[in-house]
């Protein structure tokens, strides 16, 4: 009987190995070819048999499934787009700031974004600034004054009581 920490003699591969009170054996090589023909759909643990491999009509209709899914998939997207696509802008992408500059009565007044001074007739200014397609137009005055405008393609015009310092930003919203 050995004891814990006692060390064993390990037995080299010249000699046999005496397997006593197991059911452990080394098989002859007889056993092992009349074995080794076993067919393919068995299994060595018992009567389970092996799935066959699908076949190729069951994989075409498994990717022609997948074609009408991710198509459909396409086409829900596409019709709640067009549904609910002018909510979703309106309230995702912010307005944006198409022109803006100052105006007096000799023309610009620093630097100006997206706006050129084409002239003053009377008390009407007429700039140049493309026209979104739907615009906000903010004007302000050095002094309060009523004021209306006329927008054509890329052509605007304000009119107002009497000439004065005008700050005009257009948005797109």
């Amino acid at each position: 009987m050995s004891h814990p920490g006692q060390r064993t003699r390990v037995a080299s591969d010249e000699e046999e190995i005496e397997l006593a009170g197991t059911q452990i054996g080394i098989a002859d090589d007889e056993d092992i070819k009349v074995n080794h023909n076993l067919q393919e759909r068995d299994t060595l643990i018992g009567s389970h048999r092996i799935r066959k491999k699908k076949s190729c009509i069951h994989s075409a209709c498994r990717i022609v499934l997948g074609i009408v899914a991710t198509a459909v998939f396409t086409f829900m997207l596409i019709q709640l787009w067009a549904n609910y696509g002018d909510t979703i802008k309106a309230r995702v992408f912010a307005p944006q700031v198409v022109g803006a500059g100052s105006f007096d009565a000799d023309g610009e007044v620093g630097d100006n974004f997206a706006v050129g001074f084409i002239k003053w007739e009377n008390t009407t200014l007429h700039i140049n600034m493309s026209k979104p397609k739907h615009e906000l137009l903010q004007v302000g005055f050095q002094t309060p004054q009523e004021w209306r405008y006329d927008w054509n393609d890329d052509l605007l015009k304000i009119d107002m009581i009497s000439k004065d310092t005008v700050t005009v930003i257009a948005w797109s919203i």
